[in-house]
């Protein structure tokens, strides 16, 4: 990773904790509001909530007074939806207690991206191993190799002669592995006889023989061979390099190179060698690939022959030109910044979405339990009972009955068991009692419900308290009929909908019975 990056980087890092700070310095005096503090959270995160809030709010302010608005992606929408899941609170408490949640999320969510990130790009940038732009500390013999990766640049120019565009200019990116330092004679000899043995000979890979080579060599690991390691010269590195690589990108059909290639397993001074002729045919890099290569080689030499040294140092000068190198290392930090800031956008609609989810569930457990209600009016209507005792009734046996589910089930989550058209039946009933004319409490729960068969029904109760109606009996009788058909429909679109999303695991479930069966058959087939 270039300096000047890494630096901003770091710059940009440095910023955002100091924010964060700040943020949180600004937010030590906030008093969180009652109503906002359950469920409990994170004090410093939610009080930071409530001072970005605020500030907002202030901001909405003084636009308004200057004849603006500050906008707030769906605002409006999760100001209705709230208003309709719950009635029996005062809206706006429900919605500054939504908003203080969303904010407090948003910054759990950025504050975790922002550490993240920056603790990413300390790793990335303490993990660099080169010293003085030239040097690499070695590791300990026997110890582990230390991966290298570097970017060629034209040397400094002291004398300032050289041109922007030659100081600018780079000659690509290499990747070395620095070797641990090597154990002298008497270390080696002591463990020659207990590591060398034998060393791959299936170099040819996708060529057919040794005399037609025409793809790159197929190179065997050294793994097996530590802490001695295994290398590769070449008798003419611009045809045949030391990792297989061919450089025939230019040859003609008729030309051929004879290269000896040789494997050597070493440590120290203790060697076991053995030679290989390979002829390489057509064709040959173009000249900047040639240049890559040649430097690449230079790096390879200059490591290669301070094997015994405790430090590397990377040549200056490779291919006729002089060099200096930047080391290259991956920093994914600024990824996951991105990362943690996009998660925060999107966090942003999805707690909207889920609550307009609430409020399709809503509708549709309304719509389901529609024709039990008004059947259980028209019963208790047939018996002699009058509409306002048969709404106290309807609430008297949901609380009794959301009693019993409370004592046997003491922790349950918000909202399970919960029938919003009984929870609408308890407000309708506490309005009476405080004194709401039954009429207007009628037409209340007709609105609240934002359902037409609610509309409906109220408007026959409230029809039949102004003016009387001596069929109103016979009407709901019909009406609880018609209600029982809608129901048979909506349990059908159900039933569909709950196919359709059976669909996908159902194709996966026969794609595994489709390998289940062909994989056995094809190994039958190849046996």
């Amino acid at each position: 990773m270039d300096t000047c990056m890494a630096y901003a980087y770091t710059g940009l890092y440095i910023g955002l904790c100091s924010g964060i700070f700040l943020l949180a310095v600004l937010s030590a005096g906030e008093e969180i509001p009652a109503f906002a503090r359950d469920p409990p959270g994170l004090k410093p995160l939610r009080r930071m909530a409530v001072f970005l809030y605020r500030q907002i709010r202030k901001r909405r302010q003084m636009r308004r007074r200057a004849g603006k608005d500050l906008f707030i992606p769906g605002e409006e929408g999760v100001r209705n939806d709230l208003s309709i899941l719950y009635p029996s609170l005062k809206a706006r408490r429900q919605e500054v207690c939504y908003q203080i949640f969303k904010i407090e999320k948003l910054l759990l969510l950025l504050f975790s991206g922002v550490l993240l990130a920056g603790g990413l790009h300390i790793h990335s940038f303490c993990a660099g191993i080169l010293q003085e732009g030239e040097t690499v500390e070695r590791a300990a013999a026997g110890g582990p190799d230390r991966q290298l990766s570097v970017k060629a640049l034209p040397a400094t120019d002291p004398e300032g002669t050289a041109s922007d565009t030659e100081r600018e200019k780079e000659y690509g990116t290499y990747g070395i592995t620095v070797h641990a330092r090597q154990y002298t004679r008497a270390e080696a000899d002591a463990r020659a006889k207990e590591i060398l043995r034998q060393f791959p000979e299936a170099l040819l890979g996708e060529n057919p023989a040794p005399d037609q080579i025409r793809t790159p060599l197929s190179m065997p690991s050294s793994a097996d061979a530590k802490p001695f390691s295994l290398s590769w010269e070449s008798s003419r590195y611009a045809v045949l390099d030391t990792d297989g690589s061919i450089f025939n990108n230019t040859y003609t059909q008729t030309q051929a190179e004879e290269v000896e290639l040789t494997a050597v397993l070493e440590y120290g001074e203790y060697q076991f060698r053995k030679k290989m002729a390979f002829t390489v045919r057509a064709p040959v890099l173009s000249e900047e690939d040639r240049l890559h290569g040649e430097i690449g080689e230079a790096l390879t030499a200059a490591e290669r022959d301070s094997a015994e040294e405790n430090l590397f140092r990377l040549p200056r000068t490779a291919a006729g030109r002089e060099l200096r190198w930047s080391e290259q290392t991956e920093d994914v930090s600024a990824g996951v910044l991105v990362l943690g800031a996009v998660a925060a956008v999107l966090l942003w609609y999805v707690m909207d979405y889920r609550l307009h989810e609430r409020i399709r569930r809503r509708s549709r457990q309304m719509a389901i339990d529609y024709p039990q209600f008004i059947s259980r009016i028209v019963l208790y209507m047939g018996a002699g009972m009058s509409v306002r005792n048969v709404f106290y009734k309807c609430a008297a046996d949901y609380r009794k009955k959301r009693e019993e589910k409370g004592t046997r089930r003491k922790k349950r989550r918000a909202g399970t068991g919960m029938r919003y058209l009984y929870e609408e039946i308890l407000l309708v009933c506490n309005e009476m009692d405080s004194g709401v004319p039954e009429a207007e409490a009628y037409m209340r729960f007709g609105r609240r419900c934002h359902a037409r068969q609610y509309t409906k029904l109220c408007s026959l109760l409230v029809q039949n308290l102004r003016r009387g109606n001596d069929t109103l009996l016979q009407v709901l009788q019909e009406e609880a009929q018609s209600s029982f058909e809608e129901r048979k429909n909506l349990a059908r679109e159900l039933g569909e909908e709950a196919g359709t999303k059976l669909l996908l695991p159902m194709m996966i479930m026969l794609g595994i019975t489709m390998l289940i069966i062909i994989v056995p058959a094809y190994f039958s087939f190849s046996m």
